[in-house]
């Protein structure tokens, strides 16, 4: 079987896949859809910027994957976890914290 059948397959399921392609990169994420010569993907950021996490949807020229790995449910809901964790830290300063006392500015007491 080709790579594109068995994606193909996990499409169908929308399982969590990790893809590794042919520079040593590597993005995770859910099967969307297959094309004639594309994966598209459904991902929350790639490995190689941990700090920018973003949903996306990413097309990946089927010729760009070196292989995948089919990920377990444990790390669908471990992954929607952490970000549902991320998202709840992810405050404006003004509103998570207490002005400043003046003795944190700097200023005397007198």
């Amino acid at each position: 079987m080709n790579i594109k059948i068995k994606l193909e397959k996990l499409a169908e399921t929308k399982s969590w896949i990790r893809l590794y392609f042919h520079d040593g990169s590597g993005i995770a994420g859910r099967v969307v859809a297959v094309g004639h010569d594309f994966v598209e993907i459904e991902s929350y950021g790639c490995d190689d910027k941990p700090d920018s996490r973003n949903y996306a949807k990413n097309l990946v020229p089927l010729n760009f994957i070196k292989m995948y790995t089919v990920e377990s449910s444990n790390f669908a809901d471990a992954e929607r976890k952490r970000l549902q964790y991320l998202s709840q830290i992810d405050i404006p300063l003004d509103t998570s914290l207490p002005a400043p006392t003046r003795f944190e500015r700097g200023e005397r007491a007198e």
